[in-house]
């Protein structure tokens, strides 16, 4: 029975079309997407994409334009050429946009020059020395960012299963934090590959924990779809029992539907294996011979390298092919041919013998070594065929130039495995040292260091570790694996015996050479911040000589900062601390070593209230690391300090502007300190669904900070915040009984951040807050008893502010402190207002974050109340009024404005009153006022939530402010209290 060779249309696959369609469609409308597609072989992912990709081109639109580049991922065995896949998506995207549009896409000469390293023709001339190349990852996401901006771009990334580690690397990176504004990504992988050592399932983890990722699982067809499929393929009908048969044996995989139905009447195999290979089978023995040859090079072999390789002459070569073609065993594809299917390939290529199959594969290795020595696929290539060959010494010598090749276009992740292959066979090659020019410790190093790079410190600790274990005779390698371990070994939570750093120091004595003097300061350096005494000193001024002496301003740079790290943290002394980082700026270093420095510079100014000039300079910073095309490395960091300086200045425009870029930039786990940051501001400047929509979103964030750093909390949610501005306008806070653990806990979290010691900026304000949150439980704001036991946080602080050294912006923290304390303590009045004018005189000039300013003219506002001095109290309240908002602390002028009513310093608004009147809740707005009708329906903060679209967070807040504004204990007497003033308010 004849039948076609495929389907002439796709059978089924409605839904799972109809998803890629949709993150199609978010993509146009300015949603970038990532769609992962998964199936096993032979299920039709491939199919489901060209159908896709089909639909995504027609009907054009000539605003935006579609412009598709696919990466089909090759089986160059378990490394690959580096970006192997990229490589072609960056191919197409130069076909389709034309060299002049990409070179403006990459946005920077640095990503220019490193483009040209994978798309010839990118730079017209060769770049100027001064140039730097930045890194390959970040140059492909800016140039898919710029480029989504005016067309519609879809990416296809085919067969992951066989992609090499720098383009996995990069995929978890674009898929889990996606840039660009029409922009999607598909990528398609054969699940049943994927078992527990496959480098793909990481990654895949990694991935299932991002929510933006789509999936889309391509199942079997169903029986009813099969039997669509056969009547699609076949010439002849089958009977009712044919048909159930051929639905059991295919499995409802359509590749099999396809050689189960062109075998027609013949004998059905008893393997998948016979089936796959059946009509390869029909083949005579020159074809079948050719086809294996085929098979040896991959799913894709040029003509002439098959007729280099194979050793029939042209007009055999051709016979075969063609019989291969009319048998749909391969298909025409360019200059070459290419497998119907990878099954075919794969089953194929396992029926070499084993002597066939080495000298095939040698035949490749040698072929591909002497006229593709450039290639990067074919020099990879050359290191498999050579191993398949049992032919280790050339596949050593093949892997160092694979390693030599991917070092030079940026690819660490491949280079770590090159060189990870480079020690598994250094002990089967004869002279490793002198075929590779290195040595095996230093291998191990360099796999450490990688892996280092790669943000893997555990990998990063067993090539150190092993490296040490091959009892390195050079004094250099020993030092750095030591250090290595040691720094790997702090990354990883261990408790390293740093007296090992003293022994990598010992070893270099007497090593004259600057090489000598830049490890010995790097290895000074670490030492450093080990010890918070004397040593630490002593080890960076050497540290600092050293690299002086070496001539080496990357070590001198690094020295520096560490330096003024001891200053700021340890002796928590900012203003000594600015000298090193000044000095640091003015050396020549790369654009990583400047932005490193910079970050930490802007982070200073900031420590020392210098707002504006943190955000100047970090503008500058983060402009240079756009430029130097390591935007995404440190130009978010950048951006973090940047946000946070706005913010604090009391922009909070530009502050949201630098986050959103931040949130971009950052991957998850460094992603966690902006999003704190925002739903701080969120808090503070009452925008209670902002807040709650940012926490859902990046929830998946949220969490996996948490299990990383269990000791880290944000403590500005807006329960925290209300309670502080309720006791600064002095009204007592009534928490809501459900939060009463939530406020022990804050208050111990609290204590033991205070009492680890310290006197750096951070400890000064954790310590601020503190006191902050000791006033809203004080007797004084708690209706007259404390809610928690408070007297060792009391002390604790006490004890804190009296070691901190009285330099820079510690004296005005000092004082904001003793404020506190005396509003919490319901010191005198006359008291409170000297302390509190102290501190709002001393804000003026801005070293204060604006919330904090705002806390200061509210408490003083209130202190000024109790002490009878009504139109200063008026005056301040105006200011924090008509200031706040615009600052970016809306939620100071929501509590100055309940102050000032409460005090009759202005009239109340026409719908406060009418809330007295009617439901006997003072000052109640509307959205308080539905939340207390649920509170008497008696329903939880949880249910409240859901019932008003809102998170039980925020209904916490709500019922908090209510219990406080009407009096009320506990949410029953509330309750109570508003049910009789309803029933009263309908006797009326």
């Amino acid at each position: 029975m004849p039948a076609l060779a495929s389907s002439p249309r796709m059978v089924g696959r409605g839904i799972e079309l109809g998803a890629l369609l949709d993150a199609l469609d978010d993509a146009r409308r300015g949603t970038p997407r990532s769609v992962i597609v998964r199936g096993e072989a032979g299920i039709g992912k491939t199919r489901l994409v060209q159908e896709f990709l089909s639909a995504a081109t027609r009907g054009q639109d000539a605003q935006l334009p579609v412009v598709v580049a696919v990466g089909q991922c090759v089986d160059l065995g378990p490394i690959g050429a580096p970006f192997g896949p990229v490589r072609r998506v960056l191919r197409d995207l130069h076909a389709a946009v034309g060299t002049e549009a990409l070179r403006e896409a990459a946005g920077s000469p640095a990503a220019a020059a490193t483009l040209a390293a994978f798309v010839p023709g990118v730079m017209t001339e060769t770049p100027s020395a001064d140039v730097p190349t930045g890194d390959f990852a970040e140059a492909i996401e800016v140039v898919l960012e710029n480029l989504s901006t005016t067309r519609h771009l879809v990416i296809v990334i085919e067969d992951l299963q066989w992609a090499d580690a720098a383009t996995l690397a990069l995929l978890k990176t674009l898929a889990s934090t996606l840039r660009g504004r029409h922009l999607i990504i598909v990528a398609t992988y054969r699940s049943d590959d994927i078992d527990r050592f496959h480098p793909l399932r990481p990654i895949l983890a990694e991935l299932d924990r991002t929510r933006a990722i789509i999936r889309i699982e391509v199942a079997p067809l169903s029986a009813a779809e099969v039997a669509e499929q056969v009547a699609l393929l076949a010439t002849a009908d089958l009977g009712e029992t044919e048909l159930a048969a051929l639905v059991e044996r295919s499995g409802g995989i359509p590749f099999l539907v396809e050689e189960l139905v062109d075998l027609g009447s013949a004998e059905l195999p008893d393997t998948l294996r016979e089936l796959v290979l059946a009509r390869y089978s029909r083949l005579d023995d020159t074809a079948q011979e050719v086809v294996r040859v085929l098979a040896a090079g991959g799913m894709h072999t040029e003509h002439v390298t098959l007729t280099a390789v194979s050793g029939h002459d042209e007009r055999t070569i051709d016979q075969a092919v063609r019989d291969a073609i009319a048998a749909r065993v391969i298909a025409a594809d360019g200059a070459g041919y290419t497998f119907r299917h990878a099954l075919t390939q794969e089953a194929v290529h396992d029926e070499m013998l084993p002597s066939e199959r080495v000298r095939v594969h040698r035949r490749y290795a040698e072929y591909l070594a002497a006229g593709r020595a450039d290639s990067p696929d074919a020099v990879s290539a050359v290191a498999e065929h050579w191993l398949i060959a049992r032919e280790l010494a050339p596949a050593f010598d093949a892997t160092v130039r694979a390693l030599e090749q991917s070092r030079a276009t940026f690819a660490p992740a491949t280079s770590v495995k090159l060189a990870e292959r480079l020690t598994e066979l250094w002990w089967q090659v004869p002279d490793a040292a002198t075929r590779s020019g290195t040595t095996l410790p230093e291998l191990h190093l360099s796999a450490a260091q990688a892996w280092h790079d790669l943000g893997d410190p555990d990998r990063a600790l067993r090539a150190a570790l092993e490296g040490l274990a091959t009892d390195p005779q050079d004094p250099m390698v020993r030092a750095a694996l030591i250090r290595q371990k040691i720094v790997q070994e702090f990354n990883t939570g261990r408790h390293p015996d740093h007296e090992e750093l003293l022994g990598a120091i010992a070893l270099l004595e007497g090593i004259d050479t600057d090489a000598s003097r830049v490890l010995q300061s790097r290895i000074l350096s670490n030492l450093a911040l080990s010890y918070a005494d004397g040593r630490a000193e002593e080890y960076l001024r050497t540290a600092v000589h050293l690299a002086e002496g070496a001539g080496d301003d990357v070590a001198l740079a690094i020295a520096l900062v560490n330096e003024s790290w001891r200053y700021s943290d340890a002796a928590g002394d900012e203003i000594a601390a600015l000298a090193p980082l000044e000095r640091a700026r003015e050396l020549q270093v790369n654009p990583a070593v400047r932005a490193y420095v910079g970050a930490a510079y802007v982070d200073l100014l900031a420590r020392l209230g210098r707002y504006d000039d943190a955000a100047l300079v970090g503008e500058a910073h983060f402009a240079d690391a756009v430029r130097g095309g390591i935007e995404r490395g440190s130009g978010g960091s950048i951006a973090v300090q940047i946000a946070h300086a706005h913010f604090c200045a009391g922009r909070p425009d530009e502050a949201r502007r630098y986050a959103a870029r931040a949130r971009r930039l950052l991957d998850r786990p460094s992603r966690a300190s902006v999003i704190r940051m925002l739903a701080a501001h969120y808090a503070w400047n009452d925008q209670p669904g902002e807040h709650d929509t940012l926490l859902a979103v990046e929830h998946a964030t949220i969490e996996e900070a948490r299990r990383s750093h269990p000791d880290k909390h944000e403590m500005w949610e807006p329960e925290t915040v209300d309670a502080v501005l309720m006791s600064s306008s002095g009204l007592r806070v009534t928490t809501d009984p459900d939060d009463s653990s939530a406020w022990t806990q804050r208050i111990d979290r609290l204590h033991r951040n205070i009492a680890k010691g310290g006197a750096s900026a951070a400890r000064r304000f954790t310590t601020l807050t503190a006191a902050l949150m000791l006033r809203a439980v004080s007797p004084m704001h708690a209706g007259g008893e404390a809610r928690v036991d408070s007297d060792e946080l009391r002390t604790a602080i006490m004890d804190a502010t009296r070691a901190w050294p009285r330099t820079g912006v510690t004296p005005v923290i000092v004082d904001a402190i003793d404020a506190v304390l005396a509003d919490a303590a319901r010191r005198d009045p006359d008291e409170r207002v000297r302390l509190w004018r102290a501190v709002v005189d001393e804000a003026k000039t801005g070293v204060l974050p604006v919330r904090h300013r705002q806390i200061a003219h509210l408490s003083l506002a209130a202190a000024l109340i109790d002490g009878g001095d009504r139109d200063a109290a008026a005056r301040a309240l105006d200011a924090v009024i008509a200031d706040a908002p615009r600052l970016g602390v809306a939620r100071a002028a929501f509590w100055a404005e309940d102050l000032a009513q409460r005090a009759g310093l202005r009239r109340r608004a026409i719908e406060s009153s009418r809330a007295v009147d009617a439901a006997g809740s003072p000052g109640l707005t509307p959205r308080e006022r539905q939340v207390l009708a649920l509170v008497a329906e008696g329903l939880t903060n949880a249910q409240i939530g859901a019932r008003l679209y809102i998170s039980p967070k925020t209904a916490s807040v709500h019922v908090s402010a209510i219990l406080s504004k009407v009096g009320a204990s506990n949410r029953a007497e509330a309750a109570a209290l508003f049910i009789a003033s309803t029933d009263a308010g309908r006797s009326l």
